[in-house]
């Protein structure tokens, strides 16, 4: 009884197994791979192209990141709260427009001492200077010795002196209070905000971020093998996706600098339309590098379902499904391919 048990469990398996390889097709004749044979149609009024080969310049595209040439950092130049918020990111300033206020109590207190000095020292002036005035009449009238002119002037010239030194005191004491209030640099727009009204602003610490939206241009790092393809005054073609820009430009600079991680160098090109246009955006630049023959057809030709991509091509009267590798997509609407197809082979473009 355990025999035939044991016999009827492996012959169980055994169908089991001959099932699965039936259903995964190992007893159907394979199709070729990378070719369909369609049923065979009417052709009469087919359209085809010829594939062929052509001479085309070599065209590289890299990856870069819309970026505003004229950027600056405001950071602040004296501590205090801030007491005053006058923008938000994303505002329009114009050049002087006050940003922000910093309540700065030791500078002004150390102003209106200044003042106050400055006051003292010419009311001391003041004096002496009469005194001079006098005595500088009886020495020449010699009703008076030299020595005692000559003191007289001498505290006359440190009272002078006092007086400018004070003012100097006064100027700079002035200065680092206008550090109060501050100012756009430039006309612009406000990218970051990094304060708030009542934060202790620190010296040194940025406050706020301004860009100049006239100035941004698409920075790429372009790999150092194409550096003898890039120079300044070079065509390139940036593309922001995004926005669905795409427009002609002439590089402006190149930073000779390499990356020592990523092996490459910087490339700038300034954009023309840049209403829409904001610092961060993702975008590329393509260029060209070397012709080399390539092998075209109508990109329309060309089907794509997931990451397949076929062609139909007419072959010795019959309609075949042929997988294909494309590359660029060219001018004139055409498509490179980089392997599935010979010049000369026949693609339906219905």
């Amino acid at each position: 009884m355990t025999k035939f048990k044991l016999l009827t469990a492996a012959v169980s398996a055994m169908a089991l197994i001959l099932v699965l390889v039936w259903i995964q097709g190992g007893f159907h004749h394979k199709v070729p791979a990378g070719e369909t044979k369609l049923p065979k149609e009417q052709i009469a009024n087919v359209n085809t192209f010829k594939a062929e080969k052509v001479e085309t310049s070599g065209e590289v595209t890299v990856s870069g990141t819309v970026l505003a040439r004229d950027t600056a950092k405001i950071a602040a130049r004296v501590g205090g709260y801030v007491t005053e918020l006058k923008v938000d990111a994303g505002s329009t300033v114009k050049k002087g427009d006050l940003l922000l206020k910093i309540e700065a109590r030791e500078l002004e207190e150390r102003s209106a001492q200044a003042k106050a000095a400055l006051e003292s020292a010419k009311v001391d002036m003041e004096k002496t200077k009469q005194d001079f005035e006098r005595y500088k009449v009886l020495f020449q009238e010699q009703a008076i010795a030299k020595k005692e002119y000559d003191d007289v002037s001498a505290r006359y010239e440190m009272a002078q002196a006092s007086v400018n030194k004070a003012k100097s005191a006064l100027a700079e004491a002035q200065t680092f209070l206008s550090y109060e209030l501050v100012t756009a640099p430039f006309d612009g727009i406000v990218s970051e905000k990094d304060v708030n009204q009542g934060d202790l602003a620190v010296v040194g610490k940025d406050l706020l971020t301004i860009y100049n939206p006239k100035s941004l241009e698409m920075v790429a790092a372009a790999g150092e093998q194409y550096a003898p393809f890039l120079s300044i005054g070079s065509p390139v073609i940036v593309t922001v996706p995004s926005l669905n820009i795409k427009e002609n430009c002439s590089i402006r600079e190149i930073v000779p600098q390499r990356d020592e991680k990523t092996r490459t160098i910087t490339v700038k090109a300034p954009l023309r339309d840049t209403e829409k246009m904001t610092p961060g955006l993702y975008g590329t630049m393509s260029f060209k590098t070397m012709s080399s023959p390539v092998i075209i057809i109508p990109a329309i030709a060309v089907k794509i379902v997931g990451q397949l991509e076929t062609v139909r091509v007419l072959d010795n009267g019959e309609i075949k499904t042929r997988h294909i590798r494309t590359g660029r997509t060219l001018d004139d609407g055409k498509i490179e391919i980089l392997s599935g197809l010979e010049p000369g082979d026949e693609v339906v473009v219905d």
